[in-house]
């Protein structure tokens, strides 16, 4: 779904004091947001999986063919990898450990110009329009929530 991570970029950035700004003279700043965001409210939140061979994870016992619901919202939220975990800290040096785009043969191809694409788009939004914020109550836009996809529907702004 294009756009879609860029919606939940731009809406964050508009919620941030100071940050709105500083994207258009700050190099790097854009791209670091768009990092710490994917951290913070991944598209994907969860995965669907069947095991091919029974396991143990965490003391509990996983059988052969069991279907597991993966929720990866929370996974860039674990204080031991990132501290302070709720707060939004652009420039942490250990940023991309989080689970946005998978991991290993699982991790999504697009990764890069999602990236990209998000890191751009906040960059030129955050220049031409810097005048703007989030109309009266914006914060809480409506929002696509399937099970595995989370991303808001619009940014609603006003000058």
């Amino acid at each position: 779904m294009p756009g879609r991570n860029e919606a939940t970029v731009l809406r964050r950035a508009l919620t941030e004091p100071g940050l709105w700004q500083h994207v258009p003279g700050r190099t790097g700043l854009a791209e670091a947001w768009v990092e710490e965001v994917l951290r913070r409210e991944p598209p994907v939140t969860t995965w669907r999986r069947v095991t091919v061979r029974s396991a143990a994870l965490g003391g509990a016992s996983i059988p052969d063919g069991a279907q597991l619901l993966l929720m990866l919202m929370g996974s860039g939220s674990d204080p031991t990898v990132f501290p302070v975990p709720e707060r939004m800290r652009p420039y942490r040096t250990n940023v991309r450990h989080h689970l946005a785009f998978g991991v290993g043969r699982h991790r999504c191809p697009g990764a890069s110009p999602a990236r990209t694409e998000a890191a751009v788009a906040l960059r030129i939004a955050a220049s031409r329009l810097s005048g703007v914020r989030l109309e009266e109550g914006g914060t809480e836009s409506p929002m696509l929530g399937l099970l595995s996809f989370r991303a808001p529907l619009g940014v609603t702004v006003s000058r």
